[in-house]
């Protein structure tokens, strides 16, 4: 079982998660035209907290996570809500590509755990239909303290060099912004701000 499934059952209990989704959703909506003519995908979804948070404004939202207690409860919210536009999916993107074309891909932070920024990149890149959007939320570089000792993915990101390999995949109108600041226990210090942005491009 990995750490994401064990956290599953109490991630929504923690307010700095709703909190941070939306921050983001309300970003999304300002840098983004979201329409409800759009079928987008989460990739990471967690629990589904920024899918719920945009499900009025999109039409679909397919919500892919690798973690499959996390796909279970966005089941139950979805059962106990009665919300009929949010389709979970227990998938990892790393191994395989859906059988999908999207008009937005969105995630938070997710890109930090991820080991081959340009080949997910590529694969946004790829499923996306043309004139689609991508929207990603993740950490400016910090120091090692947001996750601890032990963590071995990614420090944050400069988004600069982000828009950079954006572009190399075959992105465009590559804009980011900052987003949210979110305070979190460390081990050195008891609350730590580690600040969030927000990079979009368009194919």
């Amino acid at each position: 079982m990995s750490n994401f499934d064990n956290v599953a059952r109490t991630w929504d209990e923690n307010p700095v998660h709703l909190e941070r989704s939306m921050a983001i959703a309300s970003k999304m909506e300002k840098m983004l035209p979201l329409s409800n003519q759009m079928k987008a995908l989460e990739f990471g979804a967690g629990t589904g907290i920024l899918s719920f948070l945009l499900s009025e404004k999109l039409n679909q939202i397919v919500m892919m996570d690798s973690s499959a207690e996390m796909v279970r409860v966005m089941e139950e919210k979805i059962f106990n809500q009665r919300v009929t536009n949010l389709f979970p999916l227990w998938f990892n993107l790393g191994n395989d590509l859906p059988d999908q074309s999207f008009n937005l891909i969105f995630s938070q932070m997710v890109l930090h755990h991820i080991s081959d920024i340009p080949s997910i990149f590529g694969k946004f890149c790829h499923m996306l239909l043309p004139g689609g959007f991508l929207a990603i939320a993740d950490l400016y570089p910090e120091d090692g303290s947001f996750h601890g000792a032990g963590f071995d993915g990614h420090l944050g990101f400069d988004p600069e060099k982000l828009k950079v390999l954006l572009q190399e995949v075959g992105f465009k109108n590559v804009f980011f912004e900052w987003c949210f600041s979110m305070l979190k226990d460390t081990t050195d210090v008891s609350y730590k701000s580690f600040p969030i942005f927000l990079i979009t491009a368009s194919k």
